[in-house]
């Protein structure tokens, strides 16, 4: 391949990447706890030919703003940190959101069902209870506690991953370290940490980078061709 058109072609695969990190932080602004990501670019084929590539979405682990939500189920981190709940194959997964409630059975999950986990595994209220949080995360319900929210932090952040919508996976290296003495705000959720004014600038110009990469390579194919045809006559 001619070194102009693979220039632009990686330039263009770049900004296509980036364009659909973009689309997602928008689609979730409004996704309670979501971590938005941000386009991370590398090289390729050494210094040789140093073309950029987007390798990967880097999660923004900025805090969102805390939302009054009066519900005594709901809880907001204060600081670092992540709450624990149980996957759909029974790994653990994290999230910052927090808009907690009891479901049919009296166990705390998300909206999605998913298990909320305390330090000693699922939380579950006897039936018929009433329950509330506490500053520290425990789960109260009409016949005394029940047992604390799991809360943890990772010393290497980057070995974290999308699990879907506010959910977060840990690779082996992250480094989970449990919170000793956590703290929340209770009747509070966490927002979204997507800034949409933000996203749209970024929207604007990796979408002028793409159009400018598309047109190169246009222009390159043209020189190609007409290159082609003055060897063959």
């Amino acid at each position: 391949m001619p070194t102009g058109i693979y220039v632009a072609y990686t330039g263009a695969t770049s900004a296509k990447s980036e364009l659909d990190i973009i689309a997602s932080n928008v689609a979730n602004a409004s996704t309670t706890g979501y971590r938005r990501d941000q386009a991370t670019f590398d090289t390729v084929l050494g210094a040789a030919m140093p073309f950029s590539r987007v390798s990967s979405g880097q999660l923004d682990l900025t805090p969102g703003a805390h939302q009054h939500t009066k519900n005594p189920l709901h809880a907001a981190i204060d600081g670092d940190g992540f709450f624990v709940v149980q996957g759909p194959d029974g790994n653990e997964l994290f999230t910052r959101r927090g808009d907690f409630r009891l479901n049919a059975e009296g166990q705390l999950v998300l909206p999605n069902g998913q298990a909320v986990l305390g330090e000693g595994g699922a939380l579950t209220i006897p039936p018929g209870s009433n329950a509330v949080l506490s500053g520290n995360g425990t789960l109260v319900s009409d016949t005394g506690p029940v047992g604390r929210l799991r809360m943890v932090r990772f010393s290497e952040p980057a070995e974290l991953s999308k699990a879907g919508g506010s959910l977060i996976a840990a690779g082996p290296g992250a480094g989970l370290e449990e919170i000793e003495n956590p703290q929340i705000g209770v009747g509070f959720v966490e927002a979204s940490n997507v800034n949409l004014s933000a996203e749209m600038v970024a929207l604007i110009l990796a979408t002028r980078a793409f159009e400018a990469s598309m047109q190169s390579i246009r222009i390159n194919d043209q020189l190609t061709q007409q290159l082609i045809q003055t060897q063959n006559q």
